[in-house]
């Protein structure tokens, strides 16, 4: 499950395929049909509507005519993360059971999870012959039987909410450094799912991404979300876009009309650099030139000239020469987006480094 999008779930999925191969020159799709079983030859069984979030996902592709070979490939998606994906060579018997019947071709997949699946109608499967597209087939992952209805019946934007999240001094005009709070209240079903995305500017800031899921039936639910992007809000229209199972059911728009002083100020100029040997707790300790052999936690700090808006900043520690070892990289690590004058990495190792030059990028 890119980033990725956000993705409130951790899912595991096995996704499998069997292929009823057959003898053509070239394949058409003739029909994709979601169902709840596959036949012996893969043709579909008990055709599906929708599927219930704790049901395997099974697709049936017809393909018309009888190739010797070909990869047939499909990818499940929620929303554009995938879920699963796999391919097969319809000649491979090893890929699969093989069938000869008829003039057709019916390849088989399905796909099982360990937990239950995010509801809503923001599923897709990518299927495709050869690497060229036979299509992207939409389906559905509905409410547990027992779910009710989910609704938001009202939202609002507020300076906070309370300890019941209801809203504390609603408005639609923050100051820069404020952080902004929507509230709502809603009918809200078991496996249901709130989300809400923050839009800095016109564009999506991920690190504001948040949402729940219920676990039981209520009405009436009371929820809050709020944000302040990393060094504040800079002057102008936000909003603040809310979705639940899939679908956006508001989006609300408010002011910053004074900008935080550091609002999107993220041009990063390094003024000095230092290594640190561990203090013992995991801090930094005495200043060195180089780490010795013996050093198993490492520090590094960046001074900058003035501060900045540190975002989406990797760094990446690099053995360059070392005896016996190629130059590789050891580790990477992403920081947390912050307003600050410097920045700083650390690397852990079991038995500290080799004796050899390194550098980190």
């Amino acid at each position: 499950m890119k980033t990725p999008r956000f993705l409130p779930w951790v899912l595991g999925f096995n996704l499998a395929c069997v292929v009823t191969s057959t003898q053509a020159e070239e394949a058409v799709l003739k029909k994709a049909t979601f169902c709840h079983g596959l036949k012996e030859d893969q043709s579909p069984k008990d055709t599906a509507e929708f599927f219930r979030n704790d049901e395997t996902v099974y697709l049936s592709i017809e393909l018309k005519g009888r190739p010797k070979t070909g990869i047939v490939a499909a990818k499940f998606l929620f929303r554009d993360d995938v879920l699963a994906d796999a391919q097969v060579d319809v000649a491979t018997v090893n890929e699969g059971v093989i069938f000869s019947f008829g003039q057709n071709t019916f390849v088989g997949f399905n796909v099982t999870h360990k937990e239950p699946l995010p509801v809503g109608d923001c599923y897709t499967a990518d299927v495709t012959f050869n690497d060229q597209p036979l299509g992207r087939f939409p389906f559905k992952v509905a409410p547990p039987k027992d779910a009710i209805p989910s609704k938001v019946l009202r939202v609002t934007m507020a300076k906070d909410a309370d300890e019941d999240q209801r809203a504390v001094d609603e408005t639609r005009e923050f100051a820069g450094t404020e952080k902004a709070v929507l509230v709502g209240v809603g009918n809200l079903g078991l496996s249901s799912w709130l989300e809400a995305s923050w839009k800095v500017g016109g564009q999506v800031d991920e690190a504001g991404t948040r949402s729940f899921t219920m676990k039981e039936n209520k009405n009436d639910v009371p929820f809050s979300f709020s944000f302040v992007p990393a060094g504040g809000w800079p002057a102008g229209t936000h909003e603040v876009s809310l979705v639940l199972d899939g679908q956006e059911v508001a989006n609300e728009k408010f002011t910053v009309k004074v900008g935080a002083h550091m609002a999107g100020k993220t041009k990063l100029v390094l003024d000095s650099s230092r290594l640190f040997r561990d203090d013992g707790n995991g801090e930094e300790g005495k200043e060195v030139k180089a780490f010795s052999a013996d050093d198993t936690v490492l520090h590094a700090r960046w001074n900058l000239k003035e501060k900045a808006l540190a975002k989406g900043v990797q760094f990446v520690w690099v053995l360059v020469e070392a005896e016996g070892e190629k130059e590789q990289v050891i580790a990477t690590a992403d920081i947390e987006p912050a307003v600050s004058d410097q920045i700083t990495s650390s690397l852990t190792t079991k038995k500290g480094l080799p004796v050899g030059r390194y550098r980190i990028d």
